[in-house]
C-alpha cells in the first residue's frame, strides 16, 4: 500500500501500536487484581494494535523479523 510508505504514517502506525498494547497491558493487569471482565476489550485492542504495528513496520524490517522468529523456532525444535 503506497500510503503506509509514508515515513510519518508508518510512524503514526507504531505510535499507536504501541500505545495499544500498553494499553491491553494494563487492562490486564486491571483483570488480574479486580476480577473484572474485559476480556473481549482486551482481544479487540491487542489485535487492533497488532494489525496497526505490522502497518507500521517496513519491508526489510518485516523479512528481518521473519528470518529471526524462523531461526529462534528451528533451535526450539531442534533441541
Amino acid at each position: 500500500m503506497k500510503l503506509f510508505q509514508n515515513k510519518e504514517m508508518q510512524g503514526l502506525c507504531l505510535c499507536l501500536a504501541v500505545m495499544g498494547l500498553t494499553y491491553a497491558l494494563l487492562l490486564i493487569l486491571l483483570i488480574m487484581f479486580t476480577g473484572i471482565k474485559l476480556y473481549k476489550t482486551v482481544i479487540i485492542v491487542a489485535t487492533l494494535s497488532s494489525i496497526l504495528f505490522t502497518l507500521g513496520l517496513n519491508k526489510q524490517v518485516k523479512e528481518r523479523l521473519k528470518t529471526q522468529l524462523n531461526v529462534l523456532f528451528a533451535k526450539k525444535v531442534q533441541v
